[in-house]
């Protein structure tokens, strides 16, 4: 017994280191020294200091997008114009060092080759995601800098633990001097929309992706939109202040506190063509048409949107199912023991049927009898087929159905929808159903 226990707390110790094994990671590539140009007399840097936040966490590796991020500040640092000069530093978080986060470079005078080494040294990953703690800590290195700060958050945004308190806390007291972006790895879209929420903590700055920075020209443009300005320039020429110059602003005309994109323009997270500050369905999925506040089109009124509405025509008023569909109509026709006969108390209900069945010229009406489990199942078989008949007869006699839309059916005792062993039960298994508004 001792022995089996003794074993257990093995196994379960095994797993548990197991599940914090740091995750070894590919060395990068050559510092490349060309890749940055220098941007002349006419530019100058637009902030003092900058830093990286870079997220090295499990969550980053299972989608191996630790590689992506990695990448995204490797051609940040590499982009760089040549001839600026910035405070610069590196931090990381979930590099599995045993610390929250680690500040790997800076903060000192900016220098590109020592910059790549220290992201090169980041050898493991695989710890928590401690967001907050490093939001903070890098609130506090920026703090007490001269001149205006940028910073970068490179991450998947998942999980988000309290990195929007630590931010509020840590940005705050720096106000306008510091300006946030966020760049999203990764295909998670509540990642996504948390980076967001996380830009909006700063006076100014925008969230984007990495997939937007795929391409040499984007990135080009986001390295601009965050180190330099025109020196002939205005101080400031954002006329809708939303954090995009004018001259790459491509929505000039953002309404005040809209979030935007790296272009100017509002975002629209779910892709549907209506901006999420106007959009009353944020969550739309992909390729579903949606009205002018963005919410999934429901062209038959019935409750159920288009893209799920598997029956996109029903009349108003006619009871779906959960998938748009009209839902089997069951006639409250008691047939007396051994009895298929359609008394004229029951008129009402076979009126209900035909104005269900005209509700759907298109469609084939199937007839459906049904039976109690007394006497022999070949005699209920024979039964519910004559009380499927009678009630076809009723439509077509007394509401001139025609004929041939109707094929009428029995299933005898097989299909019970209360208990039989009860009268009560009994009663309502005798029974009589219509689809009179969708295919068998």
């Amino acid at each position: 017994m001792k022995m089996r226990h003794w074993f257990l707390s093995f196994l379960v110790l095994f797993l548990f280191l197991a599940g914090c094994a740091s995750i070894p990671q590919p060395p990068m590539s050559a510092f490349d020294t060309g890749a940055a140009k220098p941007v002349g007399d006419q530019y100058q840097s637009k902030v003092d200091n900058f830093q990286i936040l870079l997220d090295s966490s499990y969550s980053l590796d299972e989608g191996k997008n630790f590689l992506v991020a990695r990448d995204i500040v490797r051609r940040i640092n590499e982009g760089i114009p040549s001839d600026l000069e910035f405070t610069g530093g590196l931090r990381s978080f979930g590099q599995k060092t045993g610390n929250p986060t680690d500040l790997l470079y800076g903060m000192t005078d900016y220098q590109k080759p020592l910059f790549h080494y220290a992201l090169n040294s980041i050898k493991y990953v695989g710890d928590s995601t401690p967001m907050g703690a490093a939001l903070q800590a890098a609130g506090t290195d920026l703090t007490g800098l001269k001149g205006s700060s940028a910073l970068i958050l490179v991450s998947d945004g998942l999980p988000t633990d309290d990195a929007l308190t630590a931010a509020q806390q840590a940005i705050g007291p720096l106000g306008k001097d510091l300006c946030l972006y966020t760049i999203a790895v990764g295909d998670n879209a509540a990642g996504h929309e948390f980076l967001e929420k996380l830009t909006g903590t700063a006076v100014c700055g925008l969230a984007t992706t990495a997939k937007d920075l795929e391409s040499p020209a984007t990135m080009a443009s986001f390295i601009e939109t965050v180190f330099v300005e025109n020196k002939k320039a205005p101080a400031v020429i954002d006329s809708d202040k939303d954090g995009v110059q004018d001259k790459a602003d491509k929505c000039p005309n953002t309404p005040a506190g809209v979030k935007v994109d790296m272009n100017g323009c509002p975002l629209d997270s779910d892709g549907d063509g209506i901006a999420d500050y106007l959009d009353k369905c944020p969550n739309t999925p992909t390729g579903a048409l949606v009205d002018k506040v963005g919410c999934p089109l429901d062209s038959d009124h019935d409750g159920v949107a288009d893209y799920l509405d598997k029956c996109p025509a029903t009349p108003k008023g006619v009871s779906i199912d959960a998938d748009g569909c009209p839902t089997k109509l069951t006639l409250r026709i008691n047939f007396g023991v051994n009895n298929s006969k359609v008394t004229s108390q029951y008129y009402g209900e076979i009126a209900k049927a035909a104005q269900c069945v005209r509700d759907y010229p298109g469609n084939q009406v199937y007839i459906y009898g049904h039976t109690d489990s007394s006497g022999a199942a070949s005699y209920n078989q024979k039964l519910s087929e004559q009380r499927a008949l009678a009630v076809k007869n009723s439509l077509i006699e007394q509401f001139n159905i025609p004929a041939e839309k109707l094929v009428s059916r029995g299933f005898g005792e097989d299909q019970p929808i209360a208990d039989n062993t009860t009268s009560e039960g009994r009663t309502l298994n005798r029974r009589v159903e219509v689809l009179c508004g969708a295919d068998k």
